[in-house]
């Protein structure tokens, strides 16, 4: 195996690892997220909702946060996996 070889596989597993701790990141903001919606549920049921406004703004920023957040490392990914492609 030659060293361009090498360092091509090299860099295709780093861009494997980004993408496994970006998966990460979505499951548990998802499970955060989860939270939140029963938190609100819990809410409404001993609150009376006096809390649910706040909450779902909460849970807004952190669905759009979230959002955001893996569709710039998914662009980053794709360019990174269109440049090794190149070197392949």
């Amino acid at each position: 195996m030659n060293v361009k070889t090498t360092q091509s596989r090299h860099h295709l597993a780093m861009i494997a690892d980004d993408a496994v701790d970006f998966v990460r990141y979505g499951k548990e903001q998802t499970r955060w997220l989860a939270a939140l919606m029963r938190s609100i549920q819990l809410d409404l049921e001993h609150n009376k909702g006096r809390g649910v406004k706040d909450l779902a703004s909460l849970g807004q920023y952190l669905g759009e946060d979230c959002t955001n957040y893996l569709d710039c490392h998914a662009e980053e990914l794709g360019s990174q996996l269109d440049a090794a492609e190149g070197t392949v």
